[in-house]
């Protein structure tokens, strides 16, 4: 009995020894956390932070233009307002799926630009290309072996050349496409019924406008409500807001340790581990999240971008909502590749209500999806002061005098060459390398103001913005 006392007393040493020991260790971690090296515990400054919503990936995909070709060699362009009108395209691709008759024909881009040009016809630009088979499963659309040959589409279109047709284009890769329907159903005047576009500004190509044969649009002229708009960084509360979120996700239930480095200017970098996750907080307002991504499964371009818009609800930068004065939408959506690694690098273009805003470099957030996982974020988000009163619209200074006027400037910058050229030449260069010309709210380094803007692109992406009533230079990206 006596034995049987002492061994259980012996087993209870052991228990109460091996507690002391465990809380031992857990004093001496808590401690050690504490040290002077710029050490936290991520949990002790984080504060709790209710879940977001999740923006709607339909949501974010918006068209870059909408083109109205009147049949006669002009057009009406709607650069606003166009979400409804790509929503209503996919609806008819959708009832081409239950039609057995339904064919493909690969078209030459002669035949595919003549149907929009010599005929009435309604044409959806996109910024970006979209993987036709990635869209058809997104949209719940099984299609026959006949559409496997659509690598991706930039281009949705609809004649009156073929009114029970459908065109696909990817201009990038010079394909096009007809989908045509066995039935008699009018497909362009379902599309165009209700439209009211009249009011829409005339364009014409740059061809016929300035000379030669560039076949990108270019308005006669505009007229214009926007006014000069003074904007500021993200407030101190929500800036920090949107840092401890990100800083959130560094770890997750980890109790592992962020080291905080603080350069001279006053950047603040948090980094974990051996710098396989880092988020740097610089001094102008802008936030950059790196991560080395682990191998998993890419989730394609929808699935990339769930996840991209994903992270940006969950870590409070954009869910969706109305909360802030600007609203976001799909940019540009490029492959990204690290080593195997592959996904999609989106960068997204703000409004202010339905004015489009331009950043004189980059974009106000970028995020870069790797094999599922976000691997970088860049966020450079801005309060606007609008007012509450509606200005007046007035004219905006004529577009193609904005070119004659500044296709020096524009020579010399793009080029690389200061020295004097023939004005003939310069000319046509200048306007052979024309991509697109549209009016915008533009963000200029240095200024405090939003800047009503001609926004000009050329070839390779580049962009010229001249103020939209005076026609002078006012930047230029790198």
């Amino acid at each position: 009995m006596r034995k049987d006392r002492a061994s259980q007393i012996e087993h209870l040493k052991n228990a109460v020894l091996v507690v002391l020991f465990f809380t031992t260790i857990l004093l001496l971690y808590l401690l050690w956390s504490l040290d002077a090296q710029g050490r936290f515990h991520l949990p002790d400054i984080l504060p709790h932070r209710e879940a977001q919503v999740v923006v709607d990936v339909d949501g974010a995909i918006v068209p870059d233009a909408i083109v109205y070709g009147m049949g006669d060699g002009s057009f009406r362009i709607r650069n606003e307002k166009t979400a409804g009108i790509y929503r209503r395209s996919l609806s008819h691709l959708a009832s081409l799926r239950g039609d057995s008759g339904v064919s493909v024909t690969e078209i030459s881009e002669e035949q595919y630009t003549s149907s929009g040009k010599a005929y009435r016809s309604l044409t959806i630009h996109f910024a970006y290309r979209i993987p036709f088979a990635e869209l058809c499963s997104h949209y719940d659309m099984p299609f026959s072996t006949g559409m496997s040959s659509i690598r991706s589409l930039d281009e949705l279109a609809f004649s009156d050349a073929s009114p029970e047709s459908l065109f696909i284009a990817d201009t990038r890769r010079g394909q096009y496409y007809r989908i045509h329907a066995s039935g008699e159903t009018d497909l362009y005047a379902a599309m165009i019924e209700g439209d009211n576009f009249s009011e829409l500004p005339i364009c014409y190509t740059i061809g016929d406008i300035l000379g030669g044969d560039n076949q990108r649009l270019m308005p006669l002229m505009a007229e214009s409500t926007l006014e000069p708009v003074r904007w500021h960084e993200e407030s101190e509360d929500a800036s920090l807001g949107i840092r401890h979120a990100l800083l959130e996700s560094l770890f997750g239930e980890n109790l592992d340790f962020v080291r905080r480095i603080t350069d001279h200017p006053g950047n603040v970098t948090y980094m974990y581990g051996y710098g396989q996750k880092t988020l740097t907080h610089q001094v102008d307002g802008v936030l950059e999240y790196k991560n080395e991504a682990s191998d998993a499964k890419g989730g394609g371009f929808f699935g990339d971008l769930k996840t991209a818009l994903t992270f940006a609800a969950a870590h409070g930068i954009w869910n969706g909502s109305g909360e802030r004065d600007s609203r976001f939408s799909l940019a540009e959506a490029d492959a990204a590749s690290a080593g195997k690694q592959e996904g999609y690098r989106f960068s997204f273009r703000a409004r202010l209500e339905e004015d489009p805003l331009y950043y004189e470099e980059g974009f106000p957030l970028t995020i870069e999806v790797l094999d599922g996982q976000v691997s970088y974020c860049r966020s450079d988000l801005i309060r606007a002061e609008r007012t509450t009163a509606s200005p007046q619209a007035r004219e905006a200074h004529d577009p193609a005098n904005v070119i004659a006027r500044n296709y020096n400037h524009i020579y010399h910058t793009m080029s690389g060459n200061p020295l004097t050229v023939d004005q003939d030449v310069a000319f046509q260069y200048v306007v052979s390398a024309l991509r697109d010309i549209r009016t915008g709210l533009v963000r200029i380094a240095g200024d405090e103001w939003l800047r009503p803007a001609w926004v000009v692109e050329v070839e390779g992406g580049r962009r010229f913005y001249f103020s939209l009533y005076e026609a002078l230079p006012i930047g230029a990206s790198r």
